[in-house]
């Protein structure tokens, strides 16, 4: 098994799929869905021997990160391929990897949306946080992961409030409520929503705030759409759908299902899907309908390149300022080093313990016996008493706040390389900061 201490960013690896290398006919049979991740990933760290995983599965990508002593790449390549029941020979030109220093500032140019179709969409950075928040709960993430991550929603932050890449819009779902508007116009269209996440919920705000009524909202359970009293919406199963066809002007459909739920449309009026689910949750048979047009998340394409564009500014602001912060970061993560702070703490203990113990010898003039019993007992006393504190910092490894730990302890013992405040190392924990 590794050692956590044989480890560092060289060892850091991200192997998956994007909108950028694979059309979503590919992607949707690549999608984890959420419940089960921490059981993939706890299946994939003992099957290869990876130290640390995290997996982020959205519909523009799926992503594994890990951090292991020897190159993944062939492993979870196969384990992709097979997941998704496809050859390796078939996906691996789809697939690409990213290792050490790349790979960090892949993760950081993510959580500033600078990777995203939407560019400086936050919703990702939302994902992040959640994927990170996983592997954190299941004990599988370490001192690389903990830092990467924290640095990088740091980033995310400062990205956020010194460059205007927020402005315009923010989210697959806002853009489909501006397509929408354009080819149907919003004000009084009647509107089903399917789903009840994220995704879902961002729908309804924005094709709400553009004029439509969100008549319908449709989910397998109606107890988790807790945000239909905000739009006055009646909450429907799944089995309800096919009645309510007639009776809408668009559906925007935000849900995680294996296979369509909507095979067919038979009415003769105009009707506009817009499938924002991955996998995709409409059939592609719909468009027989000539009543229907269905657009999915590749069919934004242009869009979101015009979003590039109207950008660009902001875009290379924020990877100048990405690229400041990795350099920090390399810094920062060569200055916490957790041996390096034990074996400081023990020789900062030892200078203090023969310093002592010259004193000792020159005010009771010992011989060379008691000179080397006493030697022998402080440098057990020592060792007894550092073995605890030694212990937990090599515990605090596998804690996402570990490397504040350390730094405290440093302080305390006047053995820090940096005297800046405590929290210019570290961002807010990812539960406290507001999308």
């Amino acid at each position: 098994m590794t050692h956590i201490d044989d480890l560092s960013i060289d060892n850091l690896y991200i192997i998956g799929l994007s909108w950028k290398t694979a059309p979503l006919s590919l992607r949707e049979s690549f999608v984890f869905e959420s419940t089960f991740i921490n059981e993939r990933s706890k299946e994939i760290k003992e099957a290869f021997d990876i130290a640390e995983i995290m997996i982020l599965s959205t519909c523009n990508r799926t992503e594994f990160t890990v951090v292991s002593k020897h190159d993944p790449k062939d492993f979870l390549i196969k384990y992709l391929a097979d997941y998704a029941k496809y050859d390796v020979n078939q996906v691996k030109d789809y697939i690409y990897t990213k290792k050490s220093i790349d790979a960090v500032r892949h993760i950081f140019e993510l959580s500033c949306g600078l990777d995203s179709q939407v560019i400086g969409e936050t919703q990702i950075l939302s994902q992040l946080k959640e994927a990170y928040r996983t592997t954190v709960v299941y004990n599988l993430s370490g001192a690389i992961l903990n830092r990467v991550m924290r640095k990088a929603f740091t980033i995310a932050k400062i990205v956020r409030t010194q460059t205007d890449i927020q402005k315009g819009h923010l989210s697959i779902a806002s853009l489909a409520s501006h397509i929408a508007d354009k080819l149907y116009g919003l004000s009084g269209k009647k509107v089903l929503i399917i789903g009840s996440g994220d995704m879902a919920r961002l729908s309804a705000k924005y094709f709400f705030d553009q004029g439509s009524h969100i008549a319908y909202i449709a989910n397998r359970r109606s107890e988790t759409v807790d945000f239909a009293q905000n739009f006055n919406s009646s909450v429907v199963g799944l089995d309800s759908l096919k009645n309510l066809f007639a009776d809408v002007d668009i559906i925007v459909s935000c849900i995680y299902t294996p296979k369509p739920i909507i095979e067919s449309v038979d009415i003769d009026k105009r009707l506009l899907i817009m499938d924002l689910s991955v996998p995709s949750s409409v059939s592609l048979s719909v468009k027989q309908n000539p009543n229907v047009t269905l657009l999915n998340i590749d069919d934004l394409k242009n869009t979101f390149e015009d979003s590039i564009m109207s950008k660009q500014t902001s875009i290379e602001l924020s990877k100048k300022i990405i690229d400041e912060q990795l350099s920090l970061f390399i810094e920062e993560n060569s200055a916490l080093d957790y041996n390096k702070t034990i074996d400081t703490l023990r020789q900062y203990a030892d200078r203090i313990r023969k310093v002592e113990l010259k004193k000792f010898q020159k005010k009771y003039k010992t011989d060379e016996e008691l000179f080397d019993a006493v030697d022998k007992l402080t440098r057990s006393i020592l060792n007894k008493t550092l073995h605890e504190p030694t212990s937990k910092i090599r515990q605090f490894i596998k804690e996402p706040e570990g490397d504040m730990y350390v730094e405290l302890i440093r302080r305390l013992f006047n053995v820090s390389i940096d005297k800046k405040p405590v929290n210019c190392f570290f961002s807010a924990n990812p539960d406290d900061e507001k999308n």
